[in-house]
């Protein structure tokens, strides 16, 4: 049991499932805010995957600075007004220094780590973002937040006609519905987006600039500094 502070609120960080089927406990976390501070929160948490082998790439995206910055800091700076911030990823790299949390399941895909982000979180709105993704801001974020349908179970940006599935909220309610998507046998995140009923943002491309290849490293830098 936790006792709440004068004056203040305890928000949720996440929770932690142990155990399996009917014999499952469930450990939450929580820190305390004011109700001023809370004012200055995006109600969500943000799950910034570092997991994908990164094969083209030649070494974790994540790890690569941009103006002096890792990719991961940058991300982790643009969602600095979300209530939780988390690294979702295989394995727990030693100099994270970071909330970290390990995909429940084996397999490579990003669904995957939507799957581990909506079944811990504690958040009703989720937003799931990937580090192939390096020039995302916190105002980019902000706008697609303020485009939320409670009607809806996806808030999705849209570019150029191409949905930016890894840079998008997910309600928690979909969590069994991404379950058995990948029990099926299906690890597309985009198809799995277009199953869903979704609110899809229009917005720039240049800012969803995909870092995939080291040559995408300057063009990524390039487009950084003309921001």
């Amino acid at each position: 049991m936790f006792h709440i502070q004068k004056n203040r609120v305890p928000i949720p960080l996440f929770q932690i499932s142990s155990g399996i089927q009917k014999h499952t406990q469930v450990y939450h976390w929580f820190l305390y805010f004011s109700i001023e501070e809370m004012s200055h929160f995006i109600s969500a948490t943000a799950g910034i995957l570092i997991g994908g082998q990164s094969s083209r790439f030649g070494s974790p995206k994540w790890k690569v600075k941009m103006g002096g910055i890792t990719v991961l800091n940058r991300l982790w700076k643009a969602c600095n007004r979300f209530e939780n911030r988390i690294v979702i990823g295989k394995e727990q790299p030693d100099d994270l220094g970071k909330q970290f949390l390990k995909d429940e399941l084996e397999r490579q895909a990003p669904i995957i780590g939507l799957h581990t982000l909506l079944k811990n979180s504690a958040h009703e709105w989720n937003l799931l973002l990937s580090c192939d993704l390096p020039l995302i801001t916190a105002s980019l974020l902000e706008k697609i937040w303020e485009n939320r349908d409670s009607e809806k179970d996806i808030i999705v940006p849209e570019s150029d006609a191409h949905l930016q599935v890894t840079c998008a909220f997910y309600h928690r309610r979909l969590a069994d519905t991404v379950e058995a998507f990948i029990s099926n046998g299906q690890l597309s995140l985009y198809q799995f987006v277009e199953t869903v009923e979704c609110n899809k943002v229009s917005m720039p491309e240049k800012q969803f600039f995909n870092m995939n290849a080291p040559k995408d490293l300057d063009t990524a830098e390039k487009l950084l500094r003309n921001e």
